[in-house]
């Protein structure tokens, strides 16, 4: 799947600690009475979606930086996390306008929404609500 690339390698292990890390700030979320009535599974999806802190890059050519050369093969670390809080920042948590855009950026957000409306559901029957 992805060819030798370690640096893929090492995104996958990340991918799958922040979608873990998503699922424990939801149960948190559906602990919370006024959350658990009022987010919708598309706002509660979108608060339970975190960027890694940092992504490698490795150079498959040589090239130039504002003026700082670098060889193929040169290792860059992003430190996509920080910058993912700013305003509009959550498109970098899939890295979703570059080159690099993660391909789970339609399935993470919709199995979180399908997990909240599961939980609210099953929160409904148990209350006796319909």
């Amino acid at each position: 799947m992805v060819h030798e690339d370690l640096s893929a390698v090492n995104a996958i292990g990340i991918a799958v600690h922040n979608v873990v890390k998503g699922l424990k700030h939801m149960r948190g979320l559906h602990l919370d009475e006024l959350s658990r009535s009022s987010l919708t599974p598309q706002e509660a999806a979108k608060q339970c979606l975190f960027a890694p802190i940092s992504v490698f890059r490795q150079a498959t050519a040589a090239g130039e930086i504002s003026g700082c050369p670098f060889s193929r093969d040169s290792l860059f670390v992003l430190n996509i996390g920080v910058a993912s809080k700013c305003e509009k920042g959550d498109r970098l948590i899939f890295l979703q306008d570059s080159w690099s855009g993660c391909p789970a950026a339609d399935w993470v957000p919709a199995m979180l929404e399908g997990v909240w409306a599961r939980a609210l559901s099953v929160s409904k029957e148990r209350s006796g609500e319909r």
